[in-house]
Order: structure tokens, then C-alpha cells, then sequence
């Protein structure tokens, strides 16, 4: 992705990002134990769109996040 591409999306508090990075580090710690291959695939795929979100959002946190504008989407993973 462009840097000029990034730095275009919203960038979320160093709260988020640090509490995103502590979810990606616990999913690497399950990768590390067994797992069936489905349950790796999941894993995986969420390991994922986590480094995903982390590289579009935290490459310059933010101390506090504008609040949302009405009838924008939340940008975000859903936690299963």
C-alpha cells in the first residue's frame, strides 16, 4: 500500500492499537499449541486481518480518535 495511501486512512488511538497488537500476540501464543487444521486456518486468517488492520491504522496512533460521524462504518474486526 502507498504510503500516501495510508496515512490517508484513519489512524486509531495508541490505546487500540496496543489493545490490537496484545489480541494478534495471544493468537500467535494459540498458534503455538495444538490445533486442528481448521482451527488453524481460523487462527491464521484472524492472525491476519489483524497485522492488516495494524498496518493501515497504527503507522501514526493518535492520541484521541475523532468520534465517528454519523451513518459512517465502523472500521474493526468483530470478536468471535
Amino acid at each position: 500500500m502507498p504510503l500516501a495511501a495510508a496515512q490517508a486512512l484513519p489512524q486509531f488511538s495508541l490505546q487500540q492499537c496496543q489493545q490490537m497488537n496484545a489480541e494478534r500476540r495471544e493468537i500467535r501464543q494459540q498458534l503455538r499449541q495444538p490445533y486442528t487444521p481448521e482451527q488453524g486456518k481460523q487462527l491464521q486468517a484472524r492472525e491476519q486481518e489483524w497485522l492488516r488492520l495494524l498496518k493501515a491504522h497504527c503507522r501514526q496512533p493518535v492520541k484521541e480518535p475523532p468520534a465517528p460521524e454519523k451513518g459512517s462504518p465502523v472500521i474493526g474486526l468483530a470478536r468471535t
